[in-house]
């Protein structure tokens, strides 16, 4: 079997074939998925729909990976995709697969999914939940928000990490004291990236909790984009100060931090 260039090349099947081999990383397999995606065709969505009823658990993530984002960006059969989706996500019991379920509803935005996904919340599995946290990060609902905040306290990393995320920046029209308390008590994570992900959302909303937590970071011996972000947000002038001395350090940095600082300084300015 060839490889498909670009992912242009190549049948249905085969890249079928080619996404189905190897391990969950393989970078063959995910070269054949966004071929997939791109095609986006009827051809192609029948193909990943069979795969959803398929006896091999990878089989069936597999077809959720192809569906979550068929067509690439392009809205193609976005009824059917949801429908499908839905019925794998009420009958599956294998996490890994609840997982591929979950960040496929939420690239296609499903709010259909609201009860299944606020159920998944509380699976045994880190790796369901995870599935859930993307789900629910997208969708404009109450119910959706308070579940966030419960996964924000979760003991796995990453559904801690995409519960933050989805409260602090992918909602941020969302602003409630629970949401605010929740974004609070994560300022204090074991985990940075954690932490400074609540940073912002809270900066963005304004959160006086916010000001002295950005000035310790902007002071400190590694700052981030993060500190950077939510010193913009705040707009406390007495950060100007610390965004010069940051640059005028001169210490070593990429091109992509140094181009965010210049930008926030400048809104000092």
């Amino acid at each position: 079997m060839s490889r498909p260039e670009h992912g242009e090349e190549g049948s249905t099947e085969a890249l079928i074939q080619m996404a189905l081999a190897g391990d969950e990383d393989d970078e063959r397999a995910w070269e054949a998925i966004w071929a997939l995606r791109r095609r986006g065709t009827r051809e192609v969505l029948d193909a990943a729909i069979q795969l959803l009823g398929d006896s091999s658990a990878k089989a069936r993530g597999r077809g959720a990976d192809v569906l979550g984002q068929l067509g690439a960006g392009r809205p193609v059969f976005s009824a059917e995709r949801g429908d499908a989706l839905l019925d794998l996500l009420r009958r599956e019991k294998e996490p890994k697969v609840l997982l591929s379920a979950g960040v496929a509803l939420g690239h296609l935005v499903e709010p259909r999914a609201l009860t299944e996904l606020i159920g998944l919340a509380s699976h045994p599995s880190a790796e369901a939940r995870c599935g859930a946290v993307h789900g629910l990060a997208v969708l404009d609902a109450p119910e959706a928000v308070e579940a966030l905040i419960q996964l924000s306290t979760d003991e796995d990393r990453d559904v801690r990490d995409w519960a933050t995320f989805g409260l602090g920046s992918l909602r941020e029209e969302s602003d409630t004291p629970r949401l605010r308390d929740a974004l609070a008590a994560r300022l204090g994570d074991v985990d940075p990236e954690i932490a400074s992900e609540a940073l912002v959302g809270l900066a963005t909303r304004q959160d006086p909790r916010a000001v002295e937590p950005v000035r310790a970071a902007l002071s400190g011996h590694s700052v981030t984009v993060y500190a950077l972000e939510a010193a913009a947000a705040l707009g406390d002038p007495d950060f100007y100060p610390l965004l010069l001395a940051i640059r005028d350090e001169g210490g070593p940095a990429d091109s992509y931090f140094l181009r965010v600082l210049n930008d926030v300084i400048a809104r000092f300015e």
